[in-house]
């Protein structure tokens, strides 16, 4: 029996267990990619630069295209979206087997790949995330969203593991095969979804799409909260989370590593994260999540930071574990102050204009590949983590609304 109270309470209802089962498994196949796609860029071309392009190409697509997220969503639907969106990246991976199979794949072919996968990616996390409260309650989001944070972290520890493995065991078509099995175990239970109609304060007011993005962009300039969470995902994404396209360079040139120490070095983070989780879930009621967001991602950045400097394994892996903590600060507070501070009508809004910021990243990922190719992954990695925790302290000087904020969880 389950609990209608607590952490567990989200899990009571039907659509909401679908919708955690398909996200463990969308989660792994992006971890498994980001493993696999990085391991075949580095054999194929020995190039961190290169190996940074084809995380360029996974990620750009998002600043295009998630900038419609709203609009896109409220035309079409959450649900309706997300199926449609898990079905091209199933369709797209199967024919990377195909040519995998047939000895044809190379670089260009994968970044292909790669830029088709995250031209759907972008505007199917924002639809995800913007279906939580449809399916729990405003009032259960928060513990929705630590609950979707614990099975994407778990993901991020057996993706890694998996894809690292099959690697070493069958190479770069077990690797493939494998996202490819994940992908449709992820849509299969997408299906499981009830067929629910758009909710009524999310349907289209008939506005043109680039008005309506214009007045989301607009809703979050007044509110220096908002502003505050855009402005350290803008960092975040731009400057420190662009480390993990630099892993298979650490893990061969630094650590002295295989497919399987990548996999292993893949997971810790996830280890970290996990903790961390129940360390948020502690603490979210004794500060303002606003405090944890922005706090946790210093944190994280001070920990790779430390990690840039490490050329011992096993210290890398604690340190990425410990970087871990403060990403799940990170991740759970960025979309829960979203989900309780936006409007209804506005939420399909704010999140895929968070898509917009979440964009920096295919532009860090070209940085710190330039960086690394000319000074070295271990520099590059720690020059934009130092750079990220000035920014991250001056935005908290710049916007005392942010600051002053009561927002609990």
């Amino acid at each position: 029996m389950l609990p209608k109270s607590g952490l567990l309470a989200p899990l009571i209802h039907r659509d909401f267990r679908f919708l955690l089962t398909s996200n463990f498994l969308w989660w792994q196949a992006r971890w498994m990619e980001l493993i696999v796609n990085g391991w075949l860029a580095l054999e194929m071309t020995d190039s961190p630069w290169m190996v940074a392009l084809i995380g360029f190409f996974r990620s750009v697509p998002t600043l295009f295209v998630g900038v419609f997220a709203g609009p896109i969503i409220d035309r079409f639907g959450r649900r309706a979206f997300s199926l449609f969106a898990q079905t091209v990246a199933l369709v797209v991976t199967c024919v990377v087997v195909v040519l995998l199979w047939l000895d044809w794949l190379g670089y260009w072919q994968l970044a292909g790949a790669s830029l088709l996968i995250g031209s759907v990616w972008g505007v199917d996390w924002a639809s995800r995330r913007s279906l939580i409260p449809d399916l729990v309650g405003k009032e259960l989001s928060v513990e929705a969203m630590l609950l979707e944070n614990f099975v994407q972290n778990l993901s991020s520890i057996v993706g890694p593991l998996l894809s690292g493995t099959f690697l070493a065991l069958f190479g770069g078509m077990g690797g493939y095969t494998l996202i490819a099995l994940v992908s449709g175990l992820a849509l299969a239970a997408l299906l499981g979804l009830s067929k629910q109609p758009i909710p009524k304060s999310a349907m289209p007011d008939g506005s043109p799409p680039l008005q309506r993005i214009a007045a989301g962009l607009q809703y979050i300039r007044l509110n220096q909260l908002l502003i505050g969470v855009m402005a350290v995902t803008c960092i975040m994404n731009f400057l420190p989370f662009p480390y993990d396209s630099m892993l298979p360079v650490f893990a061969r040139d630094v650590l002295n590593q295989g497919p399987l120490g990548l996999g292993i070095l893949g997971a810790a983070s996830g280890v970290g994260a996990g903790i961390g989780l129940f360390v948020v879930n502690r603490i979210r009621h004794l500060f303002g999540i606003q405090w944890i967001f922005a706090l946790g991602s210093a944190f994280f950045c001070l920990a790779l930071l430390f990690f840039s400097l490490s050329t011992n394994f096993y210290l890398s892996l604690v340190l990425l574990a410990v970087a871990g903590v403060g990403r799940v600060c990170f991740a759970v507070m960025q979309t829960s102050i979203i989900l309780l501070t936006a409007s209804d009508e506005m939420r399909s809004r704010v999140m895929g204009s968070l898509t917009l910021f979440i964009g920096a990243g295919p532009f860090g990922r070209l940085q710190i590949g330039a960086l690394a190719e000319n000074l070295g992954a271990s520099l590059a990695v720690g020059m934009q983590s130092g750079v990220a925790i000035i920014l991250i302290c001056l935005m908290l000087v710049w916007l005392p609304g942010y600051r002053q904020a009561m927002v609990r969880a």
